[in-house]
């Protein structure tokens, strides 16, 4: 399967989609699952002003699904994906701030993590249709006030804590025709690598998470999995700029402000 970059900028105050080659952006037109037609034009990558590569219907995020942190950690290793959801308010894009909202002064933390993106609605799929269904791969950054996460021993507060504005970066690009099996991911914090570990390492592989998850809730095109993190996701202070690196994918880099 042929490899693929794409991306969504803002170009005139509207999204283009467009695709990476080299160090240009080739511009399109059309919708990104609908056989999007190339226009001719482009522009230099550098320049470019990014959106997120995908606006998510759903945005779901899993935990407790790689081996070395659920043996750290000493938890029990789960027979469904465990995940909850990102709100849609959360969802941002490279290089743009990751902001506290007003009078929020807790705790920020970043997770490197690899994003699976659906191509096409799906519910209840075969296995042999999951490869299909899943369009490509994406950067994502699940940040996460822990705060708030834990303030309430009856009920964590795992949308709430992953929901604040900014929350939410992925992209830039979502590569397509890649073996996530080879995949490493890392997050690096301030130049410092914190994480880097490989996608090998999960409990459940993304093709497993889709076709676990689609069994109870219906998938829609553009909706975005996060594949949960492991050891080595901490604390940013504010001014500090993380990049979420996975070679053969992309590098999505936010600043807190």
């Amino acid at each position: 399967m042929n490899t693929a970059h794409w991306c969504r900028i803002e170009i005139d105050g509207k999204p283009v989609l467009g695709r990476l080659q080299g160090d240009k952006i080739a511009l399109y037109r059309g919708k990104l699952f609908e056989q999007p037609q190339a226009t001719g034009a482009e522009i230099d990558a550098a320049g470019a002003n990014w959106l997120a590569p995908v606006e998510p219907r759903q945005f779901l995020g899993l935990w407790n699904n790689f081996h070395e942190r659920q043996q750290l950690e000493q938890t029990k290793i789960p027979d469904f994906p465990l995940f909850f959801v990102k709100l849609a308010g959360s969802l941002s894009a490279h290089q743009r701030p990751i902001s506290r909202p007003s009078g929020f002064t807790g705790q920020v933390k970043f997770e490197a993590e690899l994003g699976i993106v659906i191509g096409r609605a799906c519910f209840q799929p075969e296995h042999n249709d999951i490869d299909d269904i899943i369009f490509g791969y994406t950067c994502v950054n699940d940040v996460t006030a822990p705060e708030s996460l834990f303030a309430n021993d009856e009920f964590h507060q795992w949308c709430r804590a992953k929901s604040m504005p900014g929350f939410g970066p992925i992209g830039p690009l979502i590569a397509c025709g890649v073996d996530p099996a080879g995949l490493r991911v890392r997050g690096i914090l301030d130049g410092e690598v914190k994480q880097d570990y490989p996608v090998s390492d999960m409990i459940f592989s993304p093709q497993q998470i889709v076709w676990h998850i689609a069994r109870d809730i219906p998938l829609y095109a553009g909706d975005v999995i996060a594949c949960g993190t492991s050891v080595g996701a901490a604390d940013i202070a504010d001014g500090q700029t993380i990049e979420i690196e996975i070679p053969g994918v992309g590098t999505l880099s936010n600043q807190l402000r």
